[in-house]
Protein backbone atom coordinates (compact mmCIF):
# COMPACT_ATOMS: atom_id res chain seq x y z
CA UNK A 1 0.00 0.00 0.00
CA UNK A 2 1.15 3.77 -0.59
CA UNK A 3 0.39 6.75 0.65
CA UNK A 4 0.72 10.21 0.06
CA UNK A 5 1.26 11.94 3.30
CA UNK A 6 1.32 15.15 2.02
CA UNK A 7 -1.90 14.66 -0.47
CA UNK A 8 -3.36 13.56 2.66
CA UNK A 9 -2.22 16.46 4.88
CA UNK A 10 -3.49 18.97 2.42
CA UNK A 11 -7.05 17.33 1.99
CA UNK A 12 -9.41 19.42 4.25
CA UNK A 13 -11.97 16.29 3.71
CA UNK A 14 -9.85 14.36 4.99
CA UNK A 15 -8.37 16.50 8.23
CA UNK A 16 -12.57 16.83 9.22
CA UNK A 17 -12.97 13.44 9.21
CA UNK A 18 -10.49 12.63 11.42
CA UNK A 19 -11.36 15.75 13.68
CA UNK A 20 -15.03 14.26 14.03
CA UNK A 21 -13.61 10.73 14.81
CA UNK A 22 -11.33 12.20 17.09
CA UNK A 23 -14.25 14.05 18.75
CA UNK A 24 -15.85 10.97 18.98
CA UNK A 25 -13.54 8.80 20.47
CA UNK A 26 -12.68 11.09 23.30
CA UNK A 27 -16.04 10.92 24.44
CA UNK A 28 -15.45 7.18 25.23
CA UNK A 29 -12.45 7.84 27.62
CA UNK A 30 -12.75 8.22 31.18
CA UNK A 31 -13.19 12.02 32.62
CA UNK A 32 -10.79 11.45 35.31
CA UNK A 33 -8.00 10.06 32.78
CA UNK A 34 -4.67 11.69 33.46
CA UNK A 35 -4.23 12.06 29.44
CA UNK A 36 -6.00 14.55 27.42
CA UNK A 37 -7.31 13.50 24.18
CA UNK A 38 -6.40 15.07 20.97
CA UNK A 39 -9.94 16.37 19.78
CA UNK A 40 -8.45 17.39 16.53
CA UNK A 41 -5.50 16.85 13.45
CA UNK A 42 -3.87 19.67 15.01
CA UNK A 43 -3.91 18.54 18.10
CA UNK A 44 -2.86 14.84 16.95
CA UNK A 45 -0.08 15.93 14.90
CA UNK A 46 1.24 17.90 17.63
CA UNK A 47 1.30 14.48 20.31
CA UNK A 48 3.13 12.59 17.34
CA UNK A 49 5.94 15.40 16.88
CA UNK A 50 6.56 15.68 20.96
CA UNK A 51 6.62 11.43 21.36
CA UNK A 52 8.81 11.25 18.17
CA UNK A 53 10.98 14.70 18.35
CA UNK A 54 9.96 15.32 14.67
CA UNK A 55 7.37 16.94 12.99
CA UNK A 56 5.18 14.18 10.67
CA UNK A 57 5.52 16.44 7.75
CA UNK A 58 8.47 15.67 7.86
CA UNK A 59 7.41 12.24 6.02
CA UNK A 60 5.97 12.60 2.69
CA UNK A 61 5.22 8.44 1.41
CA UNK A 62 4.83 5.93 3.07
CA UNK A 63 4.62 2.44 0.78
CA UNK A 64 3.97 -1.11 3.61
CA UNK A 65 4.88 -4.05 2.58
CA UNK A 66 3.78 -7.19 4.02
CA UNK A 67 3.10 -11.52 3.10
CA UNK A 68 -0.25 -12.78 4.24
CA UNK A 69 -1.65 -16.48 3.88
CA UNK A 70 1.46 -17.98 5.09
CA UNK A 71 1.86 -22.05 6.06
CA UNK A 72 -0.70 -23.15 9.58
CA UNK A 73 -3.43 -21.24 11.00
CA UNK A 74 -1.36 -18.08 11.19
CA UNK A 75 -2.66 -15.51 8.46
CA UNK A 76 0.37 -13.35 9.18
CA UNK A 77 3.99 -15.08 8.79
CA UNK A 78 5.62 -12.15 10.51
CA UNK A 79 6.97 -10.33 7.14
CA UNK A 80 5.81 -6.68 7.27
CA UNK A 81 7.73 -3.13 6.41
CA UNK A 82 7.44 0.62 5.49
CA UNK A 83 9.66 2.34 3.48
CA UNK A 84 9.50 6.02 4.16
CA UNK A 85 10.09 9.21 1.42
CA UNK A 86 10.94 11.50 4.54
CA UNK A 87 13.14 14.47 5.45
CA UNK A 88 14.88 11.97 8.13
CA UNK A 89 17.44 9.76 8.46
CA UNK A 90 17.94 6.13 9.41
CA UNK A 91 19.47 7.45 12.21
CA UNK A 92 16.69 9.77 12.85
CA UNK A 93 14.08 7.11 12.76
CA UNK A 94 16.24 4.90 15.02
CA UNK A 95 16.66 7.58 17.38
CA UNK A 96 12.71 8.03 17.51
CA UNK A 97 11.95 4.40 17.90
CA UNK A 98 14.61 4.53 21.06
CA UNK A 99 12.48 7.50 22.52
CA UNK A 100 9.53 6.21 22.66
CA UNK A 101 9.59 2.29 22.79
CA UNK A 102 12.96 2.93 24.91
CA UNK A 103 14.79 -0.18 22.71
CA UNK A 104 19.03 0.01 21.96
CA UNK A 105 20.05 -0.87 18.39
CA UNK A 106 23.54 -1.93 16.94
CA UNK A 107 24.74 -0.80 13.66
CA UNK A 108 25.47 -3.00 11.30
CA UNK A 109 26.68 -3.35 7.62
CA UNK A 110 25.19 -4.76 4.45
CA UNK A 111 27.00 -4.06 1.46
CA UNK A 112 28.00 -0.69 2.22
CA UNK A 113 24.41 0.14 3.49
CA UNK A 114 23.73 0.89 7.41
CA UNK A 115 21.11 -1.15 9.16
CA UNK A 116 20.22 -1.25 12.88
CA UNK A 117 19.29 -3.92 15.20
CA UNK A 118 17.18 -4.27 17.47
CA UNK A 119 18.20 -5.73 20.84
CA UNK A 120 15.01 -6.72 22.41
CA UNK A 121 13.01 -9.32 20.46
CA UNK A 122 9.93 -7.73 18.02
CA UNK A 123 11.01 -4.47 18.05
CA UNK A 124 11.30 -2.97 14.84
CA UNK A 125 14.64 -2.93 12.36
CA UNK A 126 15.65 0.18 11.01
CA UNK A 127 17.37 0.83 7.08
CA UNK A 128 18.95 3.14 5.40
CA UNK A 129 18.06 3.30 1.63
CA UNK A 130 19.50 6.63 0.56
CA UNK A 131 18.01 9.69 -1.16
CA UNK A 132 15.52 10.28 1.90
CA UNK A 133 14.07 6.96 2.24
CA UNK A 134 14.02 4.58 5.11
CA UNK A 135 12.91 1.06 5.60
CA UNK A 136 11.42 -0.17 9.12
CA UNK A 137 10.02 -3.65 9.60
CA UNK A 138 11.05 -7.25 10.44
CA UNK A 139 14.31 -8.35 9.80
CA UNK A 140 13.77 -9.79 6.78
CA UNK A 141 11.53 -6.83 5.00
CA UNK A 142 14.18 -4.59 5.95
CA UNK A 143 17.02 -6.19 4.01
CA UNK A 144 15.32 -6.95 1.34
CA UNK A 145 14.33 -3.16 0.70
CA UNK A 146 17.99 -2.89 1.15
CA UNK A 147 19.01 -5.33 -1.39
CA UNK A 148 15.96 -3.93 -3.82
CA UNK A 149 17.78 -0.39 -3.27
CA UNK A 150 21.51 -2.04 -4.18
CA UNK A 151 20.08 -3.82 -7.00
CA UNK A 152 21.19 -7.14 -5.56
CA UNK A 153 17.66 -8.23 -5.69
CA UNK A 154 13.95 -7.58 -7.91
CA UNK A 155 11.37 -5.01 -7.02
CA UNK A 156 8.09 -5.95 -7.32
CA UNK A 157 6.53 -7.45 -10.33
CA UNK A 158 4.50 -10.06 -11.96
CA UNK A 159 0.62 -9.82 -11.74
CA UNK A 160 0.64 -8.07 -8.14
CA UNK A 161 2.59 -5.42 -9.80
CA UNK A 162 0.28 -4.97 -12.59
CA UNK A 163 -2.79 -4.77 -10.32
CA UNK A 164 -1.20 -1.89 -8.31
CA UNK A 165 -0.27 0.21 -11.61
CA UNK A 166 -4.41 -0.59 -13.32
CA UNK A 167 -5.66 1.54 -9.77
CA UNK A 168 -6.98 4.79 -10.34
CA UNK A 169 -4.77 7.75 -8.95
CA UNK A 170 -5.69 8.65 -5.39
CA UNK A 171 -3.79 9.42 -2.21
CA UNK A 172 -4.01 6.12 -1.12
CA UNK A 173 -3.20 2.82 -3.19
CA UNK A 174 -3.06 -1.30 -2.74
CA UNK A 175 -2.87 -4.40 -4.17
CA UNK A 176 -2.18 -8.22 -2.72
CA UNK A 177 -2.76 -11.51 -3.65
CA UNK A 178 -5.54 -13.21 -1.59
CA UNK A 179 -4.91 -16.15 0.37
CA UNK A 180 -6.82 -19.28 -1.04
CA UNK A 181 -9.59 -20.41 1.90
CA UNK A 182 -9.00 -23.81 0.91
CA UNK A 183 -5.26 -24.04 1.39
CA UNK A 184 -4.95 -21.87 4.34
CA UNK A 185 -5.86 -22.54 7.14
CA UNK A 186 -6.17 -19.14 8.82
CA UNK A 187 -8.98 -18.32 6.38
CA UNK A 188 -12.44 -19.54 7.09
CA UNK A 189 -14.09 -21.80 4.40
CA UNK A 190 -17.20 -19.93 5.65
CA UNK A 191 -18.89 -16.52 7.15
CA UNK A 192 -21.46 -17.11 9.96
CA UNK A 193 -24.56 -15.02 10.26
CA UNK A 194 -26.89 -14.18 12.90
CA UNK A 195 -29.53 -16.65 11.36
CA UNK A 196 -27.02 -19.60 11.44
CA UNK A 197 -26.76 -19.77 7.70
CA UNK A 198 -22.94 -19.52 6.63
CA UNK A 199 -21.45 -18.30 3.46
CA UNK A 200 -19.64 -20.11 1.22
CA UNK A 201 -16.40 -17.97 0.57
CA UNK A 202 -14.19 -20.59 -1.26
CA UNK A 203 -14.97 -18.78 -4.72
CA UNK A 204 -12.20 -16.39 -3.71
CA UNK A 205 -9.82 -19.64 -4.11
CA UNK A 206 -10.23 -18.36 -8.02
CA UNK A 207 -9.64 -14.48 -6.79
CA UNK A 208 -5.73 -13.73 -8.56
CA UNK A 209 -5.22 -10.25 -6.69
CA UNK A 210 -7.17 -7.54 -4.93
CA UNK A 211 -6.21 -3.94 -5.43
CA UNK A 212 -7.71 -0.65 -5.01
CA UNK A 213 -7.94 2.95 -3.94
CA UNK A 214 -9.35 5.71 -1.75
CA UNK A 215 -9.45 8.68 -4.00
CA UNK A 216 -10.88 12.14 -3.88
CA UNK A 217 -13.12 14.26 -6.38
CA UNK A 218 -14.52 17.20 -5.06
CA UNK A 219 -16.34 16.96 -1.92
CA UNK A 220 -16.23 12.94 -2.90
CA UNK A 221 -14.25 10.97 -0.63
CA UNK A 222 -14.30 6.97 -2.32
CA UNK A 223 -13.06 3.97 -2.20
CA UNK A 224 -12.83 1.40 -5.50
CA UNK A 225 -11.26 -2.23 -5.18
CA UNK A 226 -11.44 -4.52 -7.52
CA UNK A 227 -10.25 -8.51 -7.88
CA UNK A 228 -8.80 -10.11 -10.33
CA UNK A 229 -10.70 -13.68 -11.25
CA UNK A 230 -9.30 -16.62 -13.01
CA UNK A 231 -11.86 -16.56 -15.66
CA UNK A 232 -15.13 -14.94 -16.70
CA UNK A 233 -16.84 -17.74 -14.71
CA UNK A 234 -14.84 -17.65 -11.48
CA UNK A 235 -15.68 -13.63 -11.45
CA UNK A 236 -19.56 -14.13 -11.90
CA UNK A 237 -19.04 -16.57 -8.37
CA UNK A 238 -17.26 -13.79 -7.15
CA UNK A 239 -19.37 -10.89 -8.03
CA UNK A 240 -22.34 -13.06 -6.30
CA UNK A 241 -20.13 -13.75 -3.15
CA UNK A 242 -19.62 -9.80 -2.38
CA UNK A 243 -22.90 -9.07 -2.97
CA UNK A 244 -24.54 -11.74 -0.75
CA UNK A 245 -21.69 -10.62 1.91
CA UNK A 246 -22.62 -6.54 1.56
CA UNK A 247 -26.14 -7.56 1.92
CA UNK A 248 -25.63 -9.97 4.58
CA UNK A 249 -23.33 -7.20 6.59
CA UNK A 250 -25.84 -4.61 5.81
CA UNK A 251 -29.12 -6.99 7.26
CA UNK A 252 -27.04 -7.29 10.30
CA UNK A 253 -25.09 -3.78 11.35
CA UNK A 254 -27.60 -1.71 14.08
CA UNK A 255 -26.65 2.01 12.69
CA UNK A 256 -28.83 2.69 9.81
CA UNK A 257 -27.09 5.07 9.13
CA UNK A 258 -23.54 2.49 8.31
CA UNK A 259 -26.08 -0.05 6.99
CA UNK A 260 -26.48 2.46 4.19
CA UNK A 261 -23.16 2.79 3.04
CA UNK A 262 -22.56 -0.48 3.18
CA UNK A 263 -25.84 -1.56 0.78
CA UNK A 264 -24.25 1.80 -1.00
CA UNK A 265 -21.08 -0.91 -2.25
CA UNK A 266 -22.24 -1.55 -6.04
CA UNK A 267 -20.81 -4.57 -7.50
CA UNK A 268 -20.16 -4.66 -11.04
CA UNK A 269 -18.67 -7.07 -13.05
CA UNK A 270 -16.50 -6.77 -16.86
CA UNK A 271 -15.04 -10.24 -18.18
CA UNK A 272 -13.40 -11.65 -15.66
CA UNK A 273 -12.60 -8.23 -13.20
CA UNK A 274 -15.01 -7.66 -10.30
CA UNK A 275 -15.31 -4.07 -9.26
CA UNK A 276 -17.01 -2.65 -5.65
CA UNK A 277 -16.45 0.48 -4.82
CA UNK A 278 -18.50 2.90 -2.06
CA UNK A 279 -18.29 6.83 -2.24
CA UNK A 280 -19.42 9.52 -0.08
CA UNK A 281 -19.57 13.25 0.45
CA UNK A 282 -17.65 14.45 3.55
CA UNK A 283 -20.40 16.27 5.06
CA UNK A 284 -22.34 12.62 4.68
CA UNK A 285 -19.45 11.03 6.57
CA UNK A 286 -18.79 13.38 8.82
CA UNK A 287 -22.82 12.90 9.82
CA UNK A 288 -21.89 9.12 10.03
CA UNK A 289 -19.26 9.55 12.18
CA UNK A 290 -20.67 11.91 14.38
CA UNK A 291 -23.69 9.26 15.32
CA UNK A 292 -21.67 6.33 15.82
Amino acid sequence: MNANVDALHRDDGLRTLVTAALQQRAQYVSADSSAEQPRNVDALLSDVEAEFETSPESVHHATVFGDVGGDGDDLFDGYAGVVLQAELSAEDVKSGIENVDDIDFSELDESGTVVYKPESDGAPWVGALGSGRVAVGTEGAVYDAVEVTNGEAAALGGPLRDAYTDTREGPVRFASRLPEPTENEAVPAGVGGDDGQSIDVTPLDDVRTLAGTVYRNGDVRGLETTLSAADTAAARDVASLVRELRDRAASELRDTEVADVVGGLSVDRDGATVTASVSRTVDELESLVDGL
